[in-house]
């Protein structure tokens, strides 16, 4: 009985990259695993570079991004979807915009400057396809993979 409760805890609390949506939505219990999600009003922009990062927990997939266009625009986007059993509907939504400015290196490995909206500006940096902004490690994408523009 304590295996059993330890790998409950260990499943609810892990954060994961899924095989295909194929092998693992009967055994997760969600309809739809989310996907990386770009906005239409984006759709004429050619994308850089683009960077994702995927979780889960026991009742939600969620893919974070940041999409760098060739014309120094940045986007940040959330999408989630939900288990069967929580019942929400899927959600998308742009978390951050702005544009950005390349430091020192390149989209594999360099620094660059993001300013947002508003005026807040922060430094991030990338190393190994690895951007990592406050905190979190997002994977750089083959950009061939990109997401389709989506409302």
């Amino acid at each position: 009985m304590a295996a059993a409760v330890m790998l409950n805890l260990t499943f609810a609390s892990c954060d994961k990259v899924l095989d295909t949506e194929e092998d693992q939505t009967p055994k997760t219990g969600f309809t739809k695993l989310a996907e990386a999600y770009l906005p239409d009003s984006l759709a004429g922009k050619t994308i850089a570079a683009w960077y994702s990062v995927y979780s889960e927990n026991d009742y939600k997939s969620k893919v974070e991004a940041v999409f760098l266009f060739t014309d120094s625009a940045m986007v940040m986007t959330k999408s989630k979807t939900y288990t069967i059993e929580d019942g929400r509907e899927p959600s998308l939504s742009v978390t951050g915009e702005g544009t950005y400015q390349t430091i020192s290196g390149d989209f594999t490995s360099g620094k660059m400057r993001f300013k947002f909206a508003g005026g807040y500006s922060l430094s991030v940096v990338v190393e190994n396809d690895t951007l990592t902004y406050l905190g979190t490690e997002y994977t750089r994408q083959d950009n061939s993979k990109a997401p389709q523009p989506a409302n």
